[in-house]
């Protein structure tokens, strides 16, 4: 058994490091210097580095490493497009509630064992069981990894996940090269859930000895363990030629977690990393050294400045039922109110590219919400407008008349509530942010109380709807339009998206889209929701975060997915 406190820490992502100097590279099974990494090896950034075992990662730098050693059933291009990965095909029901994953008879795990379909049973299963614990209390607190709630529709979830059962009767293997997948509900997109690269396969001894491999996970992908990992080091990877994708480019690479951005960009300058992260003060000599990548996304000898936009959002969730924002045009007046190129540019410093609608264009091209541009006088307008109505169709109890002793010209109170309390969590760079939309907010006619709370504290708040607005962020598993429209906008999923708004004529075109095989047909009806959602503002969106990178001259060609990752698989030295 893993001890419970090490696991407790994992899946709070605190694990505790000390940080890689130089570049920290492994030779001969000890750590050493930059001086002892191939020169054939590449030398990427990642940021601080809790976990590497699926079961335990829960931060971008975890997932990182998980989509260098293992490949899911499918995976997305350099283009963001759906192929297939450890999968030779999917094909799905009549229903969109079956999915039959056809595997090739070559494939095999780091250490030679065939991967099989019942690889990916173990693999799945593992990540929505409770996570083993030394304690013997029976009440004891269970803990669970971040990623087995992808597989929440898949049958016989629930039961594993309480621990009334063994197995998840949704997953079967007739046979090693045949994995079938039943879901609860239609989910005709349910193949892009399967390309998270924690979604891949582990072999037996994944159960059989889970504390090593916590420290060397044995997978599939393009790249492999050379040695186990030492906390606070950094992850040696070597080309896995025998990858079901094909062979890597790179003959292997070094992941250094360096969690301080301007430390990493100095040993960059220095010649000891070929990938990074390019601090804000920085920006400018960044350019000064490197051409800007004409996609954003695709680093090459002659452009090896990368900046674009990732799939996630930051936004406010807002309380229609309650409250100041049940009311249309209050939502409407708040959404119009936020400069949110100031917002990018003064608060987050280029690390957030301006949201004019809830989906990133890095996933698809969606028709922006028009209550997303900066109007100020426009939302100082409907806040008055809405004063005046208040007024009329509220007249102040005991108002009385000069005769009765009134004075006629004293001001009468306003009968409209503007007052706001906005929630967010504490930490990061939520307090600035909420600063910035305060501001907003303020000029365009409301007060607002602002409450920075806990985790645990923001959570239990939100889902008892005692806010009327709340900063989040949503960082989607897997950069699919279906899936970020559905985590957003639908009823029932209000751990991510909004928890106080029903609307049943957008529950009913978003249950539509979940039935809709047809590509362009299910699309289509996304947009419709998104339209409707788009007039009626259950959310405001504010901006797309963003990313900076930059690669050394040493490297030929890279890239950056839609989740802010470096695509190692695809990375090449000059």
């Amino acid at each position: 058994m893993i001890d419970r406190r090490t696991l407790c820490g994992a899946a709070m992502g605190i694990a505790a490091m000390s940080a890689l100097s130089a570049c920290g590279g492994q030779e001969g099974g000890s750590q050493g210097g930059a001086e002892t990494v191939p020169a054939s090896w590449l030398k990427c950034r990642v940021g601080k580095l809790s976990e590497i075992d699926p079961l335990l990662v829960q931060d971008r730098a975890g997932l990182q490493v998980l989509s260098a050693v293992f490949t899911p059933l499918m995976r997305f291009d350099a283009n963001g497009e759906l192929v297939p990965g450890a999968a030779l095909s999917c094909a799905v029901s009549d229903d969109a509630c079956t999915f039959t994953f056809k595997l090739p008879e070559h494939a095999v795990f780091h250490n030679g064992e065939r991967v099989t379909a019942s690889s990916f049973k173990i693999a799945w299963e593992r990540l929505v069981r409770a996570i083993p614990s030394g304690e013997s209390a029976s009440d004891a607190e269970p803990v669970f990894g971040r990623w087995g709630s992808l597989l929440h529709l898949v049958d016989g979830y629930a039961a594993l996940r309480a621990g009334r059962a063994s197995e998840m009767v949704g997953l079967r293997c007739p046979d090693d090269a045949t994995f079938v997948v039943t879901l609860t509900q239609p989910c005709p997109y349910f193949d892009h859930v399967t390309a998270h690269p924690a979604l891949g396969p582990v072999p037996a001894a994944a159960l059989a000895d889970p504390e090593a491999f916590a420290l060397k996970p044995v997978g599939n992908g393009p790249f492999a363990l050379k040695y186990p990992w030492e906390r606070g080091r950094g992850v040696m990877l070597a080309s896995f030629a025998d990858c079901v994708i094909g062979a890597p480019l790179a003959a292997g690479v070094l992941l250094d977690p360096m969690a301080d951005t301007v430390a990493a960009y100095k040993q960059f300058r220095a010649g000891n990393i070929d990938i990074t992260d390019v601090p804000v003060d920085q920006l400018s000599d960044a350019e000064d050294i490197a051409t800007p990548a004409p996609d954003g996304r695709s680093m090459a000898v002659d452009a090896r400045l990368a900046h674009g936009v990732e799939g996630g959002l930051l936004y406010l969730s807002l309380n229609c039922v309650s409250g100041v924002f049940s009311r249309p045009e209050m939502r409407r007046a708040a959404c119009l109110s936020v400069d949110r190129e100031a917002l990018c540019r003064k608060v987050l410093k280029f690390s957030g590219e301006p949201a004019l609608g809830p989906i990133s264009p890095r996933v698809a091209e969606i028709q922006p919400w028009d209550a997303c541009t900066y109007d100020p006088e426009g939302s100082l307008q409907l806040v008055e407008a809405a004063k005046i109505a208040a007024l009329q169709n509220d007249p102040v109890e005991g108002e009385g008349s000069a005769e009765e002793g009134t004075e006629t010209d004293a001001p009468l109170p306003d009968p409209l509530d503007l007052d706001i309390d906005l929630i967010y969590r504490k930490g990061g760079t939520g307090a600035r942010v909420v600063a910035h939309v305060v501001r907003d907010l303020e000029a365009a006619g409301f007060s607002v109380k602002t409450e920075a709370l806990d985790t645990d504290d923001f959570v239990k708040r939100y889902r008892s709807a005692e806010f009327d607005c709340a900063l989040r962020t949503l960082e989607p598993p897997v950069p699919a339009l279906e899936e970020i429209a559905d985590e957003l906008l639908t009823y029932d999923r209000s751990s991510a998206g909004i928890s106080v708004y029903r609307d049943e004529r957008l529950d009913h075109v978003l249950a539509e889209a979940r039935r809709t095989i047809d590509v362009a047909t299910r699309r289509a009806l996304i947009q419709d929701a998104l339209s409707m959602a788009g007039e009626s503002l259950p959310l405001i969106p504010l901006a797309h975060p963003a990313y900076t990178k930059i690669a050394s001259d040493r490297v030929a060609a890279s890239a950056v997915d839609a989740s802010g990752k470096i695509d190692l698989f695809a990375s090449e030295l000059v």
